[in-house]
């Protein structure tokens, strides 16, 4: 037994004279002198400079200081080892970033920033169609030049108030321009011709304006109070009638502004008809 005991020192010193003349130079690249007989080469997988026979922390990241062992370092146990941590002496407890700086030390002392992400360029929202002006109609134009509306087309049934169908493209189209300016008071003016008697005809053009303002405030949005109806008859004739299209023209309903003041000022009117 004792002679055993003996022999295996002797026997490895043996080998490792043997394989002395395979030692490479001093110089060379991952030689471990403290490796048994000067094994190599030898191997450090995470690159800490603690060779993988003794490394127990194999995984060392980049740039991190390691013990004897190849574990890495963090003397102020803020989670962010020794060698990356531009902050080493956090206090204990603080929440620290990726560089193991807390937020006060962000502040009060210099730290070299993470280096910045490239600027990204932030692309221009297209721009939002504008819709199309809406065309002015000639019952606007009217309206806003004259502070007056002369319903053209707008027929009734003979000697009656009732309106004929065809009266309704007039009527609708001054409901619409008259809808714009809420706060415009509006007389409807109904005229007859020169024919028949003074009381008949004042009867007859007070019923026709009645109906045309009852009409638009039924289908807009209108106040009643800023409308009155008056019917002038044959009072008022626009021509001599001295033809049946004089008598036409003479036969009409026209919507006056009484308050002028509270028409637009300046307003330019491109559509003219």
């Amino acid at each position: 037994m004792r002679a055993a005991r003996i022999a295996l020192p002797l026997l490895a010193a043996l080998l490792c004279a043997a394989s002395a003349h395979a030692m490479p130079p001093s110089a060379a690249a991952h030689i471990d002198p403290k490796a048994p007989c000067y094994r190599w080469p030898a191997v450090d997988w995470d690159g800490d400079g603690v060779f993988d026979r003794i490394d127990r922390c194999p995984d060392t990241p980049k740039g991190c200081k390691v013990d004897q062992w190849g574990c890495s370092l963090d003397s102020d146990g803020d989670g962010v080892c020794d060698g990356i941590d531009r902050c080493p002496d956090t206090p204990r407890g603080q929440k620290v970033d990726a560089y193991g700086c807390s937020a006060s030390q962000r502040t009060t002392a210099h730290v070299a920033p993470p280096p910045a992400e490239p600027p990204r360029e932030v692309p221009k929202p297209a721009p939002v169609p504008q819709p199309a002006p809406k065309s002015v109609s000639e019952s606007e134009r009217q309206l806003i030049e004259s502070g007056r509306i002369r319903l053209e087309n707008v027929y009734f049934e003979t000697a009656k108030a009732k309106l004929l169908p065809e009266s309704e493209a007039s009527l609708r189209e001054a409901g619409e321009a008259l809808e714009k300016f809420p706060n415009l008071q509006i007389e409807v003016e109904g005229h007859t011709d020169t024919r028949g008697t003074a009381p008949y005809n004042k009867r007859l053009s007070q019923a026709r304006a009645e109906t045309v303002r009852s009409w638009l405030l039924e289908h807009y949005h209108l106040r009643s109070e800023n409308f009155v109806a008056h019917g002038y008859g044959k009072e008022r004739p626009e021509t001599k009638e001295r033809n049946d299209e004089e008598l036409l023209r003479n036969r009409r309903v026209v919507l006056t502004v009484k308050n002028p003041e509270d028409l637009p000022k300046g307003v330019r009117v491109e559509n003219k008809k």
